[in-house]
């Protein structure tokens, strides 16, 4: 989000009276009854100001906080990896990855789907099409051909529960095959 600076009660106090039409009749001073006035409906507007861009944060899915149910709402959460008791830094991070959720399956889309969710990883894709073993017009995928075959290993980097990350992969990619690592261990 922007760095926005809301003006004080003086400054705004000092814009409203700015738009008084010039005369003896509108006197400026801050000692006068007509300044005071200004500066207490000026508290009000900054207040409202004040409001408005915490709005702005908290309607953000991932810093939401007032809006954090209408976020789960609107991607039917939460589902069997978060539950309500689920911390709410993990229902924004799901939020949030389902939101920017493309359906890709490449390397550099699965690092940044994990990292959405708050997971530092290191993915490695092993198999595919192999030199000397496949070759152009062959039709792969049958069910004795394993050559066409890949999986990745996905190793969690940080020492973040996994059980998190395995369940959101297993909803969103039924169709990938990986085994998950955390810290270099087999999970």
């Amino acid at each position: 989000m922007m760095d926005f600076q809301i003006p004080t009660q003086d400054q705004y106090a000092k814009a409203m009276m700015d738009l008084l039409p010039p005369g003896k009749a509108w006197p400026r001073d801050i000692d006068t009854n007509l300044y005071s006035l200004f500066y207490a409906l000026a508290g009000e507007v900054r207040k409202m100001d004040d409001k408005a861009l915490d709005l702005i944060a908290a309607a953000f899915p991932a810093t939401a906080t007032d809006f954090l149910d209408d976020w789960l709402e609107v991607f039917a959460l939460p589902d069997k990896c978060t539950t309500w008791q689920s911390s709410d830094e993990d229902k924004r991070a799901q939020i949030v990855a389902r939101l920017t959720w493309t359906g890709e399956a490449s390397i550099k889309f699965l690092k940044a789907y994990c990292a959405n969710l708050g997971y530092s990883v290191d993915i490695k894709e092993w198999g595919g099409a192999i030199c000397g073993a496949s070759r152009a017009g062959k039709q792969g995928c049958q069910r004795s051909d394993r050559l066409s075959e890949s999986v990745i290993t996905i190793n969690i980097l940080t020492n973040k529960d996994p059980t998190f990350l395995q369940c959101e992969l297993q909803a969103v990619m039924p169709y990938l095959s990986y085994h998950l690592f955390s810290q270099g261990k087999p999970f």
